[in-house]
């Protein structure tokens, strides 16, 4: 039987993280040919589907002279062309705690706008969390210097900081590290466990992107999920 119609799938004990999308050659995780789980999500909905993934070699725009292909492509047979309407590929995804079929896709009641430090109101089944950031004056330092992180508000109160970060005030401006720009990719209940299930970009650095896959199924004592897998790419 293909590995493609596996009823359910379950790919492999580690769990991994591949975005699609162009990277410099020693970036990507996954290899040509290898089978994923795509998790496709539109506005309303999401499902994690099979698909073998296309790892290709291309034109590195920012190292590659005319000619050179260093860069790799990372796509797939399920990536439709992103100005269409309906699921868009939000990542690749492997493990033991992930299956095939159609996940709970939270609704993004709130979120920060601009450049504002992240922070959102998330409904998963009727159960309301917050992802909020919080700073506070960073000892020893100077006036505008901040010690800040990005936390996880379950609907009883529990929290868990997903990030750690340092800030700095600049007039009315609160910002995060290297200017980065931390964001959440993704809520939803991937493991199927009934609570939340996240992706979100930890990044410290306008030109560097970290996308974590934080998983509720595999939380150790005292959190509420898991940071299984990161994946790390550079701008230039």
């Amino acid at each position: 039987m293909s590995s493609l119609s596996l009823p359910p799938l379950i790919l492999a004990a580690a769990i991994a993280l591949q975005p699609p999308g162009q990277f410099h050659g020693d970036e990507p995780v996954a290899r040509d040919g290898e089978t994923w789980l795509a998790l496709r999500a539109s506005a309303e909905s999401a499902s994690l589907t099979p698909t073998r993934l296309r790892v290709q070699a291309s034109e590195d725009p920012i190292l590659d002279a005319p000619g050179q292909t260093s860069g790799r492509r990372v796509s797939s047979a399920l990536e439709p062309d992103p100005d269409a309407e309906g699921a868009q590929v939000v990542a690749y995804l492997r493990g033991g705690a992930l299956a095939v079929g159609a996940v709970s896709r939270a609704r993004i009641l709130e979120r920060s706008q601009g450049v504002a430090p992240p922070g959102y109101r998330i409904d998963l089944a009727g159960r309301d969390h917050r992802i909020r950031t919080q700073c506070t004056p960073k000892r020893g330092s100077q006036a505008y210097a901040r010690d800040c992180a990005v936390v996880l508000v379950a609907p009883g109160g529990a929290e868990q900081v997903l990030m750690r970060v340092e800030g700095r005030r600049e007039a009315d401006l609160l910002l995060l590290g290297d200017d980065a720009s931390p964001e959440l990719l993704f809520a939803g209940d991937l493991d199927r466990d009934g609570r939340l299930d996240l992706i979100f970009d930890v990044s410290d650095h306008y030109n560097v992107t970290r996308p974590t896959l934080f998983l509720s199924s595999q939380a150790r004592d005292g959190e509420l999920l898991h940071a299984v897998s990161t994946y790390e790419s550079v701008g230039c």
